[in-house]
């Protein structure tokens, strides 16, 4: 909450960031494929800000908002309608916002120019016009060294048909885009050509790393450099240490790709039918916690692939709250060690939530991948792994105020090759400690799941019935807290400035003037309100009105934490 000044001291404003003012997001998938060349928008996409251009170069201009591949995001200087991609803001009319146009469908080449079209806008008010609504059109054009630039109003205001062009790496194809990383790499380096974010691996260099396949044969590497031990054959990078077999030479060539950089090193000893072995090494920003060694993957007859999770392969990792830290929290759904197995109709889904997948030998889908679809053979092997989307974007909330997480820049899309392959993931609160998604459907090249779970239910207001019981009234949980009372009436701890406090939750009434804390003589409030946050696994005892302190009266708040292994446990002072 941010206060604005006030006015005259009688009047005061208050801006109050939140996603329950958060009209639903309309969106579209992004990704296109031209001529076998893969095009992909989303990492223009905002999810907190918009796009604002002026149509003249002074400051009472009218002003073009927009967003990219989704409706704009509603805020203070952008009222704009709600299901508007482009809006215009004019301070001198009466009604300043008017819609340039919805968002309806994903990009598509025309005369040969990447372009996205907002439609059905306002109504067209010339005459002259036989298209009854505007519309706008953005033409992307490919410029590999511009990042983070905007795009620029070029015409059509008077014909109701607003024209912008935006010069953008974004727009270029992943295959010219992934060209121009190697160009322009260092030694073990390379950038990302559209954030231009530097991925670094020099660290890891000019040490012996060892992955060990199923049947306990280790292979020996080097990242970005030769072994040095001469086992295998020189310049070697990887070498099978059981039969000296070179499976590929090193190189410093970093290659970048959607997910994570990677090395490949080619030309090994011979294989089957004249070829050489070759390991591709897949690095890529795994969840917090996860082990940060690598994992052989997978093995064929002349091609090994191997991933590693480190914290250097990190960009980004998105926010698994819905828009800020004080709405619903998903991060206690994260996993580190095991990904989350769905099946269903013969096939299994592999998620995690808001990270990449955990590393599993022989699951190779596409590294960076947050869902993944797989056949599972009578040998209990994967096949026909296809990636459901990778973690771009935080959760929201839809328009029921349910949360949904999106997966984007899947696998192409089989029914319609131009897009890519998305999943969709909807937060159900209900009153069940986790459980698993369920799969639901599958349509428009996306797969849809729903997830029944109390932390979806982030906090909810509960209740106090003595002697000591606080009771949610929504999901109906209970908890007795009168051992902590039987046990040992009052319970004490000591802040940092050697201060006592008493604490006597379930007696406090009877013991310190009506407060459950106490120090000195003063009680720190009567209990007013009890607060069970489920996506944060806490509770909250919140007391106010105690003893006077100053001006104001002494509160406090007594959060209890879920642990199983700790008993009854012991209170100790945040602040």
């Amino acid at each position: 909450m941010v206060l604005l000044p006030a006015d005259g001291q009688c009047n005061l404003f208050m801006v109050w960031k939140t996603a329950l003012a958060c009209g639903q997001r309309f969106q579209t998938n992004c990704t296109v494929v031209n001529d076998g060349y893969h095009y992909d928008l989303s990492s223009l996409t905002r999810s907190s800000e918009n796009y604002v251009i002026r149509i003249r170069n002074d400051m009472k201009s009218p002003k073009i908002v927009l967003n990219v591949c989704q409706s704009i995001i509603r805020q203070y200087g952008a009222l704009c309608p709600i299901k508007s991609g482009a809006c215009l803001d004019d301070t001198e009319k009466l009604n300043r916002y008017s819609s340039l146009g919805e968002v309806q469908k994903p990009p598509f080449f025309k005369n040969g120019y990447l372009q996205i079209e907002y439609q059905d806008g306002a109504l067209c008010k010339n005459k002259n016009i036989k298209t009854p609504h505007i519309k706008t059109t953005i033409i992307f054009i490919c410029v590999l060294e511009a990042t983070e630039t905007i795009p620029e109003y070029v015409d059509g205001m008077d014909d109701c048909h607003y024209q912008l062009i935006w010069n953008t790496a974004a727009a270029c194809s992943i295959e010219s885009l992934r060209e121009y990383s190697v160009k322009t790499a260092g030694i073990c380096s390379v950038t990302n050509p559209i954030t231009n974010f530097t991925y670094d691996l020099q660290s890891l260099m000019n040490r012996d790393f060892t992955v060990v396949n199923t049947s306990g044969i280790k292979y020996k590497f080097r990242v970005c450099g030769a072994l040095t031990d001469n086992a295998c054959r020189i310049e070697t990078g990887i070498c099978n240490s059981k039969y000296n077999t070179s499976l590929g030479q090193a190189n410093t060539n970093l290659i970048w790709q959607q997910g994570g950089p990677y090395l490949n090193y080619t030309n090994g000893d011979l294989c089957e039918n004249g070829m050489h072995h070759y390991t591709v090494i897949g690095f890529f920003c795994g969840p917090e916690g996860s082990s940060n060694q690598p994992l052989l993957m997978e093995e064929y007859p002349c091609q090994t692939v191997i991933h590693w999770n480190t914290d250097l392969a990190c960009e980004k990792r998105i926010k698994c709250t819905t828009n800020n830290d004080d709405e619903i929290n998903l991060n206690p759904l994260i996993q580190s060690t095991n990904n989350y197995i769905v099946r269903a109709n013969g096939t299994e889904f592999h998620i995690n939530i808001c990270r990449p997948l955990v590393p599993t030998r022989g699951l190779t889908c596409a590294h960076g991948s947050a869902a993944c679809k797989v056949s599972v053979t009578s040998e209990n092997e994967y096949t026909n792994e296809i990636s459901l989307g990778f973690p771009e974007d935080s959760p929201t909330l839809n328009k029921d105020l349910q949360i949904v997480l999106r997966y984007i820049g899947g696998s192409q899309c089989p029914e319609n090759p131009v897009k890519s392959i998305s999943s969709n993931f909807t937060f159900v609160c209900d009153n069940n400690n986790q459980g698993l998604p369920v799969y639901k459907t599958y349509v428009n090249c996306t797969y849809v799941f729903e997830w029944n779970t109390s932390i979806a239910c982030g906090a909810v207001i509960g209740g106090w019935t003595p002697p000591c019981t606080i009771k949610d009234g929504f999901l109906s949980y209970e908890y007795d807290l009168s051992l902590l009372y039987e046990r040992r009436q009052i319970h004490y701890v000591k802040g940092k400035q050697g201060k006592e406090y008493s604490i006597n939750i379930c007696g406090g009434e009877k013991y310190c003037n009506g407060s459950a804390v106490c120090h000195g003589g003063n009680g720190y409030g009567s209990l007013k309100s009890v607060i069970f946050d489920y996506s944060r696994d806490d509770i909250k005892l919140k007391y106010s009105n105690g003893s006077k302190c100053n001006n104001n009266s002494y509160t406090s708040e007594v959060r209890f934490i879920c642990n199983d292994s700790i008993g009854i446990g012991a209170p100790k002072l945040l602040l």
